[in-house]
């Protein structure tokens, strides 16, 4: 169990870093663009769509590590005075359902993925295939899946929540 939650780690960990590595050119692009619109030059063509692109791979790449470190927005007032053992109950019922909604979506990412690649879909302006993108954000959504049921080893190993 201890390999398995380490190669999840890392791997959560490396998407992250892709995510990290996105966002960096993203404000590197952008601040460019806004800089040479101000001294007069021309835009760079194609920064929107760029930017949108990478807004989107910079969420699907973080959200593994997110969920790993357990930082998404976390609501606990309905179980703040519980015993530990209701409050694992209600940790694993609902990375179950976080496991199901993961792996639902990665499977329709997928089928959108083949659906824009058959179509031949790609950006307006600097015609971006979006299907790849599809395809890596499924993969991302899958590792969600697979992260929440690390979560599940990792309450059973651990105990309650931290």
């Amino acid at each position: 169990m201890k390999a398995f939650l380490g190669i999840v780690k890392k791997v959560d960990y490396f998407l992250n870093t892709i995510a990290e590595f996105f966002l960096v050119i993203m404000v590197l692009l952008t601040v460019t663009d806004v800089l040479l619109r101000y001294f007069g030059s021309s835009a760079i063509t194609g920064t929107y769509e760029l930017v949108a692109i990478m807004g989107g791979i910079v969420i699907a790449f973080a959200v593994p590590q997110t969920s790993w470190d357990r930082g998404h927005v976390f609501v606990d007032f309905l179980i703040e005075n519980r015993t530990p053992a209701v409050k694992n109950t209600i940790y694993i019922i609902t990375r179950i359902i976080g496991i199901v909604v993961m792996f639902f979506l990665s499977w329709n990412l997928m089928k959108k993925g083949m659906h824009l690649q058959k179509a031949g879909e790609v950006s307006m302006t600097l015609h971006v295939p979006f299907y790849p993108w599809c395809y890596a954000f499924a993969v991302c959504f899958f590792i969600v899946g697979i992260t929440l049921v690390a979560d599940i080893f990792k309450i059973f190993n651990g105990g309650e929540q931290k």
